[in-house]
């Protein structure tokens, strides 16, 4: 037993002082090395970043075989000796890493390090390259704690502070001049191939038939374009994808609901300037555009967009407080009723959780968005004057003499009646076409659409059932001529340009 500790305290030795005269012959190497390729990277921090960890993967690679022909088990001392090696990548890199400001370059590090260096490398060769692995874990800790706090300083900065433009609110007129372009561009295409058809065979046209036929299907819209988003809606898309894979999950969850709360401030903000300038069908068009396209875009991040957060409840502590002010004189008492003694039990805040879902957050604002949007386009077909009166009329107490009310008189629904007909087949065609040029989605257009019929058609049904339960005569109700609702669903569908998609 004493001859195997001997054998053993000797193999140590041994082993310190090959490490100790590899670090003397390689270490100056490795860093002079490591110290060339900062310089020369530049500010070009992932070529940086991948030149150095490769070079050190070599080395940790090289120092492992030459190791294993000596020594026949790993020790924590030649361990410790690459991991020393390996420190001068951090001693580099993580100055360079505190300074850096941009998303996109600390995103990609963070895929270095994380995908290519850890899990490509790293996972496949365990034992000869821990210590490398071990910095490695270390700077991508940095790494994102850095990418965290910029991601936060941009979420404040680019989207919650974001100031809109003149041509970020330009709606519709941006939509009118991409699709303007669009259809240029669509029309010059196709004349460029029937220049090339007419000039070639029978067996040239048909093959010019099938290869047109789907673009001629595609209606290749401009709201579909990345670049007519808001800026705010695209800035939060692209900085969610950035962090999706760079973080983990908890991280990333807290992250979202906090870049997509503000995303959807700032689209409301930009909602109330683009109402006041231009219309509020216009102002609505625009919010549910980018709160579709914001659940569109989160949907395909397999993770659940629900946090917990904590706060406290001070409602008790402010009862507490107004009872120790009328308590006065019982401030220093001896007995179980002291005040101060109340007011510390009774009085102390309580620590409330609730679970917060932006993915349900975009939903209800989506929600709220499209009722907002669908009762100011049913004033729009119907006038103001129309849904007045019929609300007025309906709270009237009693029906039987409602007839005998100056207000509505025969005469003045007729009028309504004929302006809100009229009102229809001027501004249908409009509104859908409005609602076409922000959605570019014939299924979103319909389903839309559908509960503004319902409306227009139950706002002509309400006053049919106020002329009937109203008192009116016969020829009264002549006058009027309120339509039926199957009167009314073949105005609708005779000026309609939107139907569901086959």
């Amino acid at each position: 037993m004493r001859l195997f500790l001997r054998y053993e305290d000797a193999l140590t030795e041994c082993q310190q002082c090959y490490v100790s005269v590899r670090e003397s012959l390689i270490g100056p190497s490795v860093r002079k090395t490591m110290s060339e390729l900062a310089w020369k990277g530049g500010y070009d921090h992932c070529s940086h970043m991948r030149s150095a960890c490769a070079f050190l993967i070599h080395v940790s690679q090289d120092e492992h075989r030459l190791y294993h022909q000596f020594f026949d088990r790993q020790t924590d001392v030649f361990n410790k000796y690459l991991e020393s090696l390996c420190t001068c990548l951090y001693d580099t890199t993580r100055p360079m890493v505190i300074h850096m400001k941009y998303l996109e370059s600390l995103a990609e590090l963070c895929s270095i390090l994380r995908l290519e260096m850890l899990q490509e490398h790293v996972s496949n060769n365990r034992e000869a390259l821990s210590a490398f692995g071990n910095i490695a874990e270390r700077l991508l800790q940095d790494v994102q704690e850095r990418l965290i706090f910029r991601t936060y300083m941009y979420l404040k900065t680019d989207i919650a502070e974001y100031k809109p433009s003149p041509g970020d609110l330009a709606y519709p007129e941006k939509l009118h001049m991409m699709q303007s372009l669009n259809e240029q561009e669509r029309s010059a295409l196709s004349e460029s191939r029937s220049s090339l058809v007419s000039v070639g065979s029978a067996t040239s046209q048909e093959v010019a038939k099938i290869n047109t036929a789907p673009y001629n299907m595609s209606e290749g819209s401009p709201a579909d374009l990345h670049g007519m988003w808001y800026p705010p809606v695209r800035r939060t898309l692209v900085c969610l994808s950035r962090m999706y894979r760079c973080v983990e999950r908890p991280i990333f969850q807290g992250i979202a609901q906090e870049a997509l709360t503000l995303c959807m401030e700032n689209v409301q903000q930009a909602t109330n300037q683009i109402s006041a300038n231009k219309s509020a069908l216009d102002g609505e068009m625009f919010q549910i555009k980018h709160l579709l396209i914001l659940r569109e875009q989160i949907a395909p991040f397999q993770v659940d967009f629900t946090i917990k957060s904590m706060s406290l409840d001070f409602s008790k502590t402010k009862t507490a407080a107004i009872q120790l002010i009328n308590k006065k004189s019982r401030l220093f008492s001896l007995s179980s009723n002291n005040a101060l003694l109340e007011f510390l039990l009774e009085g102390s805040p309580e620590v409330r959780e609730q679970w917060l879902d932006s993915r349900k957050d975009v939903d209800r604002s989506l929600k709220v968005s499209c009722e907002s949007f669908i009762g100011h386009a049913t004033r729009h077909l119907m006038g103001a004057q129309f849904m007045m009166t019929v609300d007025k009329a309906e709270n009237w107490t009693l029906k039987e003499t409602l007839h005998e009310q100056p207000w509505v008189k025969a005469e003045i629904l007729a009028e309504l009646v004929q302006s809100a007909t009229k009102s229809i087949k001027t501004n249908l065609t409009g509104l859908q076409t409005t609602m076409k040029l922000y959605l570019a989605n014939r299924d979103t257009e319909f389903i839309l659409y559908r509960p503004i019929k319902n409306n227009v058609i139950g706002c002509f049904t309400r006053l049919q059932h106020l002329i009937f339960s109203g008192g009116y005569t016969q020829e009264e109700q002549s006058l009027i001529g309120c339509p039926t609702p199957e009167q009314v669903s073949i105005l609708l569908s005779s000026v309609s340009l939107v139907a569901p998609s086959p």
